[in-house]
């Protein structure tokens, strides 16, 4: 998919910032995965880099480290789909950083899969086992914090009314208790790019655009702390902007990707970037802002915030600029700030060659700028 670039809207006063992210490439080639009565194929191994890791926080002078569930989830990206015939209904978390829909099957009988609510192929007359390009089945999955192993099946899936396609997905027949016995929602529905997937025909979007049920092959991001928050597939609400759009590049195509000039302390360069600057994911499945363990200490020396909080109000804005713009983030958004304790919520997050070295960008400028 060639061409792809990433919008940023910056919201109405009032409101919010939020991104829209777009994708503006052509058709993908069709699927090839068969279907067959028996489950036939070999096992994959895949590891997710960006959820359910745990991360770090940095203060000017230490480090403190929390749950993992506490850092990575928002209950703003939960939403509904159904999968099946007649359909069956699932809360699943929107995740820009991983590509594919997960959810637990009817025979997982464990901690990690209880809570929720399961697929069950049996009941759905479109629904069938498969087997992906490479001859695989099924797979299992390690995060930062647990791991699944679950078999590919294909079958109807609605995200709104009249917006349906057949996908494949991953049925988990095991989840570890953590952190799956804690998530409030049943499963994951990845909208990261095609090679964060299983194979051929498992990535939504690819599959949702193919068949003509996304317009303008478009997704947007919306979040806000009053329970208002959204994805809109298909467009991008107008109302609710406050600036022209900013456009970047899509530099690699796995996460949502873009290039960043440098980091800026009140529209001044910091050169921290380099002469190759930095490289950025927006990332909806992650609730804080996330880098590379030499840049953020870099960034929080440079920054120099007290723990006592007595130099809150002369923090500078930090700035990334892209293109001839800079998106800033003011100290409310990259502080945390409780009774008098003030820390950098920037956490430590290396991902390895050749996705990373790179930022993750989660709630806190998600809830700036609509993606």
């Amino acid at each position: 998919m060639a061409g792809l670039r990433l919008q940023f809207l910056l919201l109405a006063p009032c409101l919010s910032h939020a991104i829209a992210l777009i994708s503006s490439g052509g058709a993908m080639s069709n699927s090839s995965l068969l279907r067959g009565a028996q489950r036939v194929g070999t096992r994959g191994y895949h590891r997710e880099s960006l959820l359910f890791n745990k991360q770090t926080v940095h203060h000017h002078m230490g480090h403190r480290t929390f749950n993992a569930m506490e850092i990575i989830h928002k209950t703003a990206y939960w939403g509904t789909i159904t999968l099946g015939t007649p359909p069956q209904q699932f809360k699943v978390i929107f995740d820009t950083g991983s590509g594919n829909l997960i959810l637990p099957a009817k025979n997982c009988n464990m901690a990690g899969c209880n809570p929720h609510r399961k697929y069950n192929p049996q009941e759905s007359t479109s629904g069938a086992a498969v087997v992906n390009e490479k001859g695989e089945s099924s797979t299992e999955i390690s995060f930062g914090t647990g791991d699944i192993s679950g078999d590919y099946y294909k079958d109807q899936f609605c995200i709104a009314d009249g917006m349906c396609t057949e996908v494949r997905f991953v049925a988990a027949t095991a989840q570890s208790p953590e952190p799956f016995s804690d998530t409030p929602f049943d499963g994951i529905l990845g909208l990261g790019f095609k090679d964060l997937s299983m194979g051929e025909h498992f990535n939504i979007v690819d599959d949702l655009t193919d068949t003509s049920q996304l317009p303008q092959g478009m997704f947007t991001v919306f979040l806000t702390d009053d329970g208002g928050s959204e994805i809109t597939f298909g467009g991008y609400r107008p109302e609710m902007l406050a600036s022209d759009i900013v456009w970047a590049t899509v530099t690699r195509e796995s996460y949502w990707q873009v290039g960043v000039e440098d980091i800026t302390f009140d529209g001044s360069k910091t050169g921290l970037c380099g002469s190759k600057g930095c490289q950025v994911a927006v990332d909806t499945g992650t609730s804080m802002l996330a880098g590379p363990t030499n840049l953020v200490d870099r960034l929080s020396n440079r920054l120099g915030a007290r723990d006592d909080c007595s130099n809150f109000a002369s923090l500078p804005n930090i700035g990334f600029k892209i293109g001839d713009r800079i998106l800033n983030l003011s100290p409310d958004d990259y502080m945390d700030k409780s009774n008098g304790d003030c820390s950098f919520s920037l956490m430590s997050l290396d991902v390895p060659p050749p996705k990373g070295p790179l930022f993750i960008f989660g709630d806190p400028f998600l809830r700036r700028f609509a993606t």
